[in-house]
């Protein structure tokens, strides 16, 4: 009998991802983007105000189309939501947004993401696995 407790204790943890919760203060920092040749090089503040995350572009990179359609101060990270102990949800508003709006089209665009370390994170469709993305935000000491 003792055995079968453990064994259903050991089954439940793996099933329910007994895993050690991710702090979602972990997002506060600056971070550069990679991994998409457009927003190549483009830097966040992310910053936690009453409750809620903000990630406002501190610094443009040379695209004709970011520079068009971007400023430095604009919201680029919208929310982040915690999934699970280690997962999230990331909301990026999308460059050139008002243009989208006017032909009613969507105007943000939102992320699974996963911590790879303390200093990456890693973005994924809710089909593509974010640790192996090769879309990432990396910190900026």
């Amino acid at each position: 009998m003792k055995w079968n407790a453990i064994l259903f204790i050991l089954i439940l943890c793996i099933a329910s991802g007994c895993s050690k919760e991710v702090s979602d203060e972990k997002f506060v920092g600056t971070w550069e983007l990679n991994g998409r040749s457009m927003f190549e090089g483009i830097q966040i503040k992310i910053e936690k105000k009453d409750g809620d995350f903000v990630g406002k572009i501190i610094h443009l990179n040379d695209n004709k189309f970011i520079k068009m359609f971007a400023d430095s101060g604009d919201v680029w990270v919208s929310a982040i939501t915690r999934s699970s102990n280690f997962d999230f949800k990331l909301t990026e508003k999308k460059i050139a947004r008002d243009l989208f709006s006017l032909y009613g089209l969507s105007t943000s665009q939102d992320f699974k993401v996963q911590f790879i370390d303390d200093n990456t994170i890693g973005l994924g469709s809710d089909s593509a696995d974010p640790q192996r993305s090769s879309v990432l935000y990396k910190r900026i000491p």
